[in-house]
């Protein structure tokens, strides 16, 4: 019986400090929300996290407070007690164990940066995950045995020196402070690794911490969790019994607040994406409540602002095709979707007239390049700051398409629908990050070649060459500025613009003189890490400045490439694409970097085209790089590919795009719609967006909506999808219906 009264007491003490953590997670959570996202009311905001984060909360303390039980059956544990019990199994022969602990952290620390190592050499190698799993793994348990081994046999060796030296400092012999003493090394090298490392893991042995320092990589979720964890561990032993008492109701307000974190997220879906996106604790709870509430397993829920508005019928919920005009709101939108009126699709650019068609270079070439990572405010579009002096220049002579948006947010899911001419959810693809692209999809060089071309292209990164298909139909692929074949993919830390350049040169200067031709080039730079270069001012110690100080970097290369093709006796028939894969954030809806989501920072790109004897014009007009595949096509005068209206349903020889020739040589711009369009992935979920006149869709995993009007709101702070769907909702799912969706699932 006394037994089961400390349980009791246990269960009870822990409660009362897993009520404590909740409401201690839920303001931290709050706080991190209200700083990236500032939209919600702060006290909603702790309220909804209070309420998503209780139960979870509270499961966690119970299962906490009968580990403890089971562990610690007589007392409570606590720092002291633990300290005490290590303390009273060095009785009688404290150097052994005051030479064990220690020994035993450090080698801990030890196996873990080297099995870190490990791991990133295994993944820097191709072949089948399952085979670089199993070896990492049976590399990890070999390191783990040998430095086993290395601490027994170091342990007698140890225990003499501390023998020894503990007639002079007896603290020595005292394995609490010896392992205080390891804890402190292994910080400080800990700490070491990631000042000096990078975010690649390069850097020394050490390095591999540096990345820790990824801004993607958000460890606040486990390191809250964990926080939590020890203080409901190890926490009841500081309460009293009168404390106990007065805490005990704070676990029962936590849950009973769950119910209005329901209610709240139900009423407010633009509070629950704010969780979905930016709760770095309650994100965790907030999907498996959902996945308790979704009855009809259809992948949504009733509850928590789910959005599922009929929870007993799988064929009715937010990720649901919306029939139009039955009567029936399939997709919960709001209302039955309403077709009458609109048309079948949006009206195509008239073809290019044979007098326009004159204008163009005969035998004309095209020269591509592409900058990785490259934001659309360049100097020619109102950068104040002298990032972009030779892609200005290039500017003035051109047509800049002034709203020009990429496919996707990352070059995986951008670059390769870019050159197929196909939207992402379109193509033969894998699931992987780096997609690879079966030959069931033709890419535009292909397509070039068969024209009479030669096509060469020049890369710094190994994903361009055989690996993901990215190759085909390229006479040479040029990577003499990429590392070694078989050598780690994380080249962030290394500087590739010269040699891209010098490589893009030599391949110029080898084409024979009369040669009709496509160039590739993709530069790199700009991508993070963001590399300081001598030669180069500098604009601070910003990520954003530092981003800009590469953005000069690259378009000094850039420069020497287009002075270059300047000198060339073809140059009078040589068009000139830029444009890039994707942008980049710096802080906007506070994300950094790239991925993941569809924002304006992500998806806005520049896109530049010269045409020789061409009147430079800007086109104001949004314009996708869907168009960019048919255009290349139209230039050089290369039969057109069948448009995806006109191909055969099962055939996969189609261009979703159409040319931008005619604005080129002078035609007039209408207005079209912009689908961008990224399917999920292993570490990103599906995105779309629609920008249907200055309204944009942004649709989550085929569920979610949101709706922003860039006129009113060009940083998408105001969700208006509640006020003005009907304004777009049409336009959306006859931009979806047109799609050939190929289905890619991963494990």
């Amino acid at each position: 019986m006394p037994r089961t009264d400390e349980l009791r007491r246990r269960l009870e003490a822990s409660l009362a400090v897993g009520g404590l953590g909740a409401f201690g997670l839920a303001i931290v959570d709050a706080r991190w929300m209200r700083e990236s996202s500032g939209s919600a009311s702060h006290v909603a905001t702790f309220l909804a996290a209070l309420g998503l984060v209780g139960p979870l909360a509270l499961v966690v303390s119970v299962a906490l407070g009968v580990a403890s039980w089971l562990i610690h059956p007589r007392v409570p544990p606590s720092i002291p007690r633990l300290l005490g019990q290590l303390r009273g199994l060095a009785g009688g022969r404290p150097a052994d164990v005051a030479a064990f602990v220690p020994l035993a952290t450090v080698s801990l620390f030890v196996w873990c940066t080297l099995g870190g190592q490990l791991a990133r050499a295994s993944l820097a190698v191709e072949g089948p995950s399952w085979l670089i799993g199993a070896t990492t793994a049976l590399g990890a348990l070999v390191l783990l045995a040998i430095v086993a081994i290395l601490v027994l046999a170091a342990t007698p060796w140890l225990r003499h020196a501390l023998a020894r030296a503990g007639s002079q400092a007896p603290w020595l012999l005292d394995p609490a402070r010896t392992l205080g003493l390891a804890l402190i090394v292994v910080a400080a090298l800990v700490a070491h690794g990631i000042w000096h490392g990078t975010v690649s893991g390069e850097g020394g042995l050490l390095g591999i911490y540096g990345i820790l320092k990824r801004p993607e990589l958000d460890l606040r979720m486990p390191g809250a969790w964990l926080a939590f964890a020890a203080l409901v561990y190890l926490g009841p032993s500081a309460l009293g019994r009168s404390t106990r008492a007065a805490t005990i109701a704070l676990p029962i307000v936590a849950l009973a607040v769950t119910v209005k974190a329901s209610r709240d997220l139900d009423a407010a879906p633009e509070l629950a994406r704010v969780f979905e996106r930016g709760a770095p604790i309650a994100r965790l709870p907030l999907a498996l409540l959902r996945r308790v509430g979704d009855r009809d397993r259809d992948g949504a829920s009733r509850w928590y602002g789910g959005g599922d508005c009929d929870d007993r019928d799988p064929r009715i919920g937010p990720a649901a095709e919306d029939l139009p005009d039955n009567g029936i709101d399939e997709d919960c939108s709001g209302g039955d979707l309403s077709l009458k009126g609109m048309a079948s699709s949006a009206p195509a650019p008239p073809p290019v007239a044979p007098a326009a068609r004159e204008r163009l270079p005969k035998r004309g070439n095209v020269v591509l390049v592409t900058i990785d990572t490259l934001r659309a405010d360049l100097g020619f579009a109102g950068n104040p700051r002298p990032i972009s002096p030779n892609l200005d220049g290039l500017a003035k002579r051109s047509v800049v398409f002034e709203r020009a948006y990429s496919l996707a947010s990352y070059t995986g899911k951008s670059v390769g629908p870019t050159l197929i001419g196909k939207y992402g959810s379109e193509t033969h693809r894998n699931w992987g990050h780096f997609n690879k692209f079966s030959d069931e999809d033709t890419f535009v060089a292909e397509r070039l070649r068969k024209a009479g071309l030669r096509t060469v292209s020049v890369h710094a990164h190994r994903y361009f060459g055989s690996f993901g298909g990215l190759d085909r139909g390229f006479d040479t692929v040029n990577l003499d500025a990429a590392p070694p074949e078989g050598t780690s993919w994380a080249t962030d830390q290394t500087e590739t613009s010269e040699k891209l350049t010098d490589a893009a040169i030599a391949e110029l200067d080898a084409l024979a003189e009369d040669a009709q031709f496509f160039l590739w080039v993709h530069y790199l730079d700009p991508h993070a890490d963001y590399l300081a270069h001598r030669d180069v001012p500098s604009f601070g110690r910003s990520p954003r400045e530092q981003y800009d100080h590469e953005v000069l970097h690259t378009d000094r290369h850039v420069g020497r490439l287009l002075d270059h093709l300047a000198t060339k006796s073809w140059a009078g028939r040589t068009n000139i694409v830029v444009t890039s894969d994707h942008g980049e954030a710096f802080g906007e809806h506070g994300m950094m970097r790239h991925g993941f989501e569809l924002w304006e920072s992500l998806v806005r790109v520049p896109l530049i085209v010269h045409v020789p004897g061409q009147a430079a014009a800007r086109v104001s007009e949004r314009r996708s790089l869907i168009d960019l595949a048919p255009t290349l096509l139209d230039l050089v005068g290369a039969p057109p590919a069948p448009s995806r209206d006109e191909a055969p349903q099962g055939s996969s020889d189609f261009i979703s795009g159409a040319s931008l020739v005619p604005e080129l040589v002078g035609g007039v711009a209408t207005a079209r719609d912009v689908l961008i369009d990224m399917p999920a992935g292993p570490y990103n979920e599906a995105r779309r967006a629609l920008i249907h006149g200055d309204l944009k869709l942004i649709v989550s995993r085929d569920a979610a909506k949101e709706l922003y009007d860039l006129a009113k709101d060009p940083t998408e702070d105001k969700d208006v999808w509640k006020a003005r769907r009907p304004e777009i909702e049409a336009a959306y799912a006859l931009a979806k219906s047109h799609l050939r969706v190929i289905d890619v699932k991963g494990k």
